[in-house]
């Protein structure tokens, strides 16, 4: 399975271990450790991880999906984030939709524009039904993106999230696919 998708402003594309570096320094920034602290690794753990991620492309089903995508500027290719799908064993195995921009590209519209974009791709080619997102109380960005993306907040759950110790609140929101019968 190849997977490049193309936006007005964007192209999502698989990682490749030629994005290792720019990734890892992404990754590493304060702003995006606060919601993800499971993302503070090596380089060289982070060059596993994309030889790993580059091995589940061709391993997705619509009940296994395991799928990130370098956010990248059309102009210039530039990587300023990431954007994917997989299952969340910490919400009942439901497929999940995740997301990360550089700072520095922060308030641009990037970041909404690729999780429009991965849900209209998820949504043609996976046919799933639904896709969740769950978001920190206290991570008001992240509620906005998820909500102009057309996700639904249904409720707060409990949620012991990777890499943390303890369960702690988050809103849980899905997005339909008003394509699939449901």
């Amino acid at each position: 399975m190849n997977i490049y998708v193309e936006t007005e402003r964007l192209i999502l594309r698989q990682f490749t271990i030629d994005d290792a570096e720019e990734l890892h320094a992404i990754c590493n920034q304060l702003y995006i450790l606060k919601w993800m602290p499971d993302w503070k690794i090596s380089l060289e753990e982070r060059k596993a991880w994309i030889r790993w991620i580059e091995k589940q492309y061709s391993k997705t089903t619509p009940k296994t999906v395991r799928i990130m995508l370098a956010v990248t500027l059309k102009p210039n290719t530039k990587l300023i984030g990431m954007v994917g799908v997989g299952n969340k064993s910490e919400v009942n195995n439901e497929i999940e939709i995740a997301y990360f921009v550089s700072e520095k590209y922060n308030h641009n519209g990037y970041i909404g524009e690729a999780v429009k974009a991965m849900a209209e791709w998820v949504f043609s080619n996976l046919k799933l039904d639904y896709l969740i997102a769950i978001v920190e109380l206290d991570n008001i960005p992240s509620q906005r993106v998820v909500e102009k993306c057309g996700f639904t907040k249904l409720e707060t759950k409990m949620v012991l999230n990777s890499g943390e110790t303890e369960e702690k609140p988050f809103y849980y929101y899905r997005m339909f696919n008003t394509g699939a019968v449901i």
